[in-house]
């Protein structure tokens, strides 16, 4: 008798490939430390160092494009008053 196991999730690496985004490394200019990103942007969890957006190697979707972008017509919580 076999038993089989839960379908296996897509790697990242798939995910990353179809999505078009790459795994990129460089040194923290900060600290030195090693850090990975996606598409070239970076942020150091040592430091704190975070390069800029611009100089990613891709352009970023716009919010609308964003699949977590809240809707438009979903209304927004009311601040709450004493």
């Amino acid at each position: 008798m076999t038993q089989e196991g839960p379908p296996e999730a897509e790697s990242s690496d798939a995910v990353a490939a179809s999505t078009g985004a790459e795994i990129t490394t460089t040194d923290c200019r900060q600290c030195g430390a090693k850090v990975s990103g996606l598409n070239n942007r970076y942020a150091c969890s040592y430091c704190g160092w975070v390069n800029h957006w611009a100089e990613g190697s891709n352009i970023l979707p716009s919010a609308a494009e964003d699949p977590d972008h809240p809707a438009a017509e979903e209304p927004r919580a009311e601040p709450r008053t004493r």
